[in-house]
């Protein structure tokens, strides 16, 4: 995720102060709060906490990838609350004492404000430790409607897998790929995988997100997966595998909708930004921006992965930090903390049930269209194996090595397998 949430180490030495209001915290004194986001998503962050009215000054440090540190730090320079983008860890974190409850009006009032799983996620022992603020579709696809009727494709939101396999076969070796992939950037790929296992073994998805470590992934609908994503990234491009391991995820999307060297992406709601800066460059018009789900298996449902981000309080704070910190993420939790991201950079699905805001033509439709009771991202639950020390890693070999119908995809399906196995077992 470097390129998404570059590690600006200079900030996190000298973090920005985002004025909120005057208070008791002002200056060194302000609450802290540690966040993975950069670029465009940290100044649409800092748009957010100036709408914020009666709370305490506020200090934000990017960490970046490093998030994580946030939950080591001690003394004056610790963070109050982090903007926590491993949603499944909350749990655990909670359990050896890492956080300490959220306020219980974060929760309360009427009608539930978030859907089931979060409470499923964020409650341990009866007590919330965690304030959804930022919901992230991970299913979603971005194609080119123009490009799609050029090529006499027609609209993919009722395809399977079979049928992007199949497409992709038909476009291999021309100047137009049908999917722009990111290959330098691990939790595309990782994203990309989680959806295929959905889609092929809900069972085996399921109780990969639910065991222990050492969990077993030597199993059908993990080789499954692997094969279909073997099947796509193994079709021949004119640029080759070489190229497809250098892209980062802003490239994927300008392949679209900018050079128009591909006919669709698998990104999140937050590549919307970027899609819109292409149109822009491009001049074209964002009619031509058309968005589905990822396919199903041929009889089976489309997948719905979500991710997100929540803001957790830190353990071991004063008293008098503690009350500034409940009253900072109290207000972030709102129903309309968020409206400035919304309405301003765009790229953010709110979870709140009560936000009521003017979502972009692009977007309005894909919050409509998320179930109430979605699946949350497997990468997310399952800790360290999740990201750069699990399944980035043999993803991005595995991507490598079927590139460009190199090599045959079934070796490589077993040793990806072998080699998930051997590292769950470090």
């Amino acid at each position: 995720m470097v390129a998404r949430r570059e590690l600006l180490r200079a900030a996190a030495l000298l973090p920005l102060v985002a004025g909120c209001g005057a208070g008791p915290f002002g200056g060194s004194g302000a609450v802290r709060i540690a966040v993975a986001w950069s670029g465009g998503e940290l100044a649409a962050f800092r748009t957010v906490l100036a709408g914020l009215e009666n709370v305490p000054a506020v200090e934000v440090v990017p960490l970046g990838d490093d998030i994580d540190t946030a939950f080591g730090s001690a003394g004056r320079e610790a963070p109050d609350i982090v903007m926590m983008p491993q949603i499944g860890q909350v749990q655990a974190l909670a359990a050896r004492g890492r956080l300490r409850p959220v306020p219980d009006s974060v929760w309360c009032g009427g009608e539930p404000p978030y859907a089931k799983y979060w409470e499923r996620l964020l409650f341990h022992d009866g007590k919330p430790y965690g304030a959804p603020f930022k919901l992230t579709a991970k299913s979603l696809v971005w194609f080119d409607r123009e490009a799609m009727a050029n090529y006499d494709l027609g609209d993919p939101a009722g395809w399977t897998v079979p049928d992007w396999v199949a497409a992709a076969g038909e476009l291999s070796g021309g100047p137009v790929r049908f999917l722009a992939p990111a290959g330098a950037d691990g939790w595309t790929l990782t994203d990309s995988f989680e959806n295929m296992l959905l889609a092929e073994s809900p069972d085996d998805y399921a109780e990969l997100a639910e065991s222990v470590p050492p969990r077993r992934w030597d199993r059908c609908g993990v080789r499954a997966a692997l094969e279909n994503l073997g099947a796509l990234w193994g079709v021949r491009a004119a640029r080759g595998i070489g190229y497809t391991m250098t892209r980062q995820f802003p490239d994927a999307v300008r392949e679209v909708f900018d050079h128009r060297t591909a006919l669709m992406v698998a990104m999140p709601d937050f590549a919307e930004p970027i899609v819109r800066r292409c149109l822009r460059h491009a001049k074209r018009a964002e009619e031509v921006v058309g968005t589905t789900w990822f396919p199903p298996v041929a009889g089976g449902t489309r997948p719905h992965i979500v991710g997100g981000d929540v803001a957790v309080l830190t353990a071991g704070g004063s008293d008098a930090a503690d009350k500034a910190a409940n009253k900072v993420i109290a207000a972030l939790a709102a129903p309309e903390a968020a409206k400035p991201w919304i309405e301003g950079a765009g790229g953010f699905l709110g979870p709140h049930r009560k936000t009521e805001a003017n979502y972009s033509r692009i977007l309005g439709p894909v919050a409509e269209e998320l179930t109430a009771e979605p699946v949350v991202e497997l990468s997310e639950r399952i800790g360290t194996m999740g990201g750069r020390h699990g399944l980035w890693p043999v993803l991005t070999d595995f991507l490598a090595e079927v590139g460009d119908g190199a090599n045959p995809v079934q070796p490589a399906v077993d040793r990806a397998v072998a080699a998930l196995d051997e590292r769950e077992r470090r």
